[in-house]
């Protein structure tokens, strides 16, 4: 066997000029183990000092791993806005057909509220369209039935035939919804409704624009599951109780925080939407390259054969008995102390978002190896688990944006009596301050303190600064 001499050099932690040799003598298998378990050790510490998040790509199987690479080579297409499209396509194809039973009262649907981050030229509507484009095929096909068959009840009832019931569209995406619109929808289309838009931020802005009502909360209601019922002037009531809607648009970068004003900030709004902010923007230059036929054709049988097999069965997913202990240890530890609200609010609502994640990808690699899923197992736990990860750091890095700029928007004044605060101070300390400076009066300074995307107040005349 071969021996290796491996020299050990270890410091001292308070005198780093003061270090201790030692030589040892291994195998070289074991060498060769010492050095792998080096560079892992090496990868991790990069990891921790990285501010780089990148999509974990290897939750999803190797052929669409490929799929999403090519597109970024051949189209310019980001891998972040590509996987999350994928994702959201898989997750209307399969609506409220598929389900994980997390406990006997507790059943999780896998609806994703999703959101592009970008620039403009970014291709993030080009990316989203590609994705979508099998479930757009599903749905021209269904509108030409519903064409044969609205005709053929009309032929009907000229002919004085009441026997033929009147047909109704079959679809699985809506572009272009008011409230109304999708409670109606989604009461013709029971398995669910897929919602996407380019300019997400118009939406968000025409809430409550042509009638009073909280269109706001009709969405987060919709993003639990939760039953809708719409009451019209006409009498005519629509309810759906199995409610399953999947979101998604772009947005550009610069609107953020106009968008997700003080009121969404507050209420959770924010909370339920997965940010995607590539953490770097592909260059969008021309070339000759094509994407293969043969890529095409694989996902959109990938698409119709999930697509498929939720049409045809209700299926209802278990942690496998390993997944589950492992998904009640990760969750039971996660940290409970935050630094400001907004992450708690990411934090609890991105662990629901793992058991949906878990549904996604379970569904994926089954298909892919033409299975059908009965369980989920650790291993889509844990890519879920990774996936959480991934959207965390983008949602943090989202509130950045938002803070940054508003702190832009304050006044001059504003900006020097926050520069003179500490950061945690009590009423009294902030008008001592002021009497010293100068700088603006006690009335307008509690008028200030309101601001709660400024201050945070701790307790009765005790406040703690949001931005720096």
């Amino acid at each position: 066997m071969r021996i290796t001499k491996v020299v050990h050099i270890s410091y001292n932690p308070k005198f780093m000029n003061e270090k201790t040799i030692m030589v040892s003598e291994i195998s070289e298998t074991e060498f060769e183990n010492e050095s792998i378990n080096i560079l892992n050790g090496l990868n991790q510490d990069l990891k921790k000092v990285s501010d780089v998040n990148i999509f974990p790509l290897d939750i999803f199987p190797l052929h669409l791993q490929k799929l999403i690479k090519e597109l970024e080579f051949t189209l310019n297409f980001s891998i972040d806005y590509t996987s999350a499209s994928i994702l959201y396509a898989i997750s209307v194809a399969i609506g409220n057909k598929i389900q994980l039973r997390v406990k006997n009262s507790w059943i999780e649907k896998s609806s994703l509220f999703m959101i592009l981050v970008g620039r403009t030229g970014d291709v993030k509507s080009h990316s989203l369209t590609f994705c979508i484009n099998p479930l757009m095929e599903i749905d021209k096909n269904s509108y030409k039935k519903y064409l044969v068959e609205k005709k053929e009840c009309e032929k009907a009832s000229t002919e004085k035939e009441d026997t033929k019931v009147s047909p109704v569209l079959h679809q699985l995406l809506l572009n272009d919804f008011t409230p109304e619109a999708l409670v109606k929808v989604h009461y013709h289309n029971p398995r669910g409704i897929g919602l996407y838009t380019d300019e997400l931020a118009g939406y968000f802005n025409s809430f409550n624009q042509y009638r009073k009502g909280n269109e706001e909360e009709a969405l987060l209601s919709a993003w639990s599951g939760k039953t809708i019922v719409k009451n019209r002037i006409s009498g005519e009531e629509m309810r759906v109780d199995n409610t399953k809607v999947d979101l998604i648009g772009t947005i550009q970068e610069g609107i953020l925080p106009s968008t997700f004003h003080t009121n969404k900030m507050k209420n959770g709004f924010i909370d339920r939407f997965l940010f995607v902010l590539p953490h770097k923007y592909v260059e969008n230059k021309w070339n000759d390259k094509d994407l293969k036929s043969e890529y095409i054709k694989w996902y959109s049988e990938l698409l119709n054969n999930v697509f498929n097999l939720a049409d045809n069965s209700e299926i209802v997913l278990e942690f496998t008995p390993e997944a589950k202990t492992h998904l009640y240890s990760w969750q039971n530890n996660q940290n409970t102390t935050f630094d400001f609200e907004y992450q708690r609010g990411i934090s609890v609502k991105l662990q629901q978002y793992v058991l949906r994640f878990s549904i996604l990808i379970q569904v994926i690699n089954s298909v892919c190896k033409n299975e059908k899923p009965e369980t989920i197992s650790l291993q889509s736990l844990k890519s879920a688990i990774d996936l959480r990860d991934y959207f965390y750091e983008n949602a943090v890095r989202v509130f950045e944006i938002i803070d940054n700029t508003y702190y832009d928007s304050l006044t001059e004044i504003q900006k020097k009596v926050l520069e003179k605060l500490d950061l945690k101070f009590t009423t009294g300390e902030g008008i001592e301050m002021l009497s010293q400076e100068n700088l603006m009066k006690v009335r307008s300074f509690k008028n200030f303190l309101k601001d709660e995307k400024v201050f945070k107040k701790i307790k009765h005349g005790h406040y703690e600064k949001l931005i720096f």
